[in-house]
């Protein structure tokens, strides 16, 4: 009778906890699409890691996505060592992207006590990348077409403008800093940073976007 009343206490918590964290990502996405930038606030200015959980869902499918292209990239290949480090390669590129970002901009926080919280730095990491992730599942159309990236490297090229603007005002949001100029200048700095290690890691072979 007892382990009746655990089993469904666990399965009422489980429909509760599922429920809550589908409509955090209706929250999310409701909001992300109607104002992006407020959304870079309001995780910025969060106590309570607001959409963290919901930044590493993306990621994860960004992962996923990665495991496609690199399963299907190289089907044609008879090599099972190329295929599997192409693997690996593949499957760290948004880890290592998101990893790279989150932590220069907060080692180079003025007041990380006062101003920049590690897991705040980390989900607006995550969702300056949102463009790049779907740029990603659009790219996936390049695996069952050789005439796709005539559509999917423009797409590419515009969802990577739009992840660095939206880099800019993370920053801006994360450092509390008014002043465009000052904002500007550390977001010159850490994307001069970002992208002195992502040729230091193409060398290699090793990527980021």
């Amino acid at each position: 009778m007892e382990n009746d009343s655990n089993n469904s206490s666990n399965d009422e918590f489980t429909k509760v906890d599922f429920k809550d964290g589908t409509q955090n990502c209706k929250n999310f996405f409701s909001s992300f699409f109607s104002n992006p930038i407020k959304t870079l606030k309001n995780i910025s200015d969060s106590k309570h890691n607001l959409f963290f959980n919901t930044a590493i869902i993306m990621l994860l499918v960004w992962v996923l996505i990665m495991f496609f292209h690199a399963l299907f990239g190289n089907v044609y290949s008879n090599n099972g060592l190329y295929i599997f480090l192409s693997a690996v390669r593949d499957l760290t590129i948004p880890i290592i992207s998101v990893g790279f970002l989150a932590l220069i901009i907060y080692c180079m926080a003025p007041n990380k006590d006062e101003k920049c919280s590690l897991t705040n730095t980390i989900t607006s990491s995550i969702v300056c990348k949102i463009p790049i992730i779907f740029a990603s599942f659009i790219s996936l159309i390049n695996l069952v077409s050789d005439k796709a990236y005539y559509i999917t490297n423009p797409i590419t090229y515009f969802c990577i403008a739009i992840s660095i603007v939206l880099t800019y005002f993370a920053i801006k949001f994360l450092y509390k800093e008014s002043e465009d100029f000052k904002s500007f200048k550390r977001f010159m700095v850490i994307e001069g940073i970002f992208y002195g290690v992502y040729l230091i890691l193409s060398f290699l072979g090793i990527y980021m976007v």
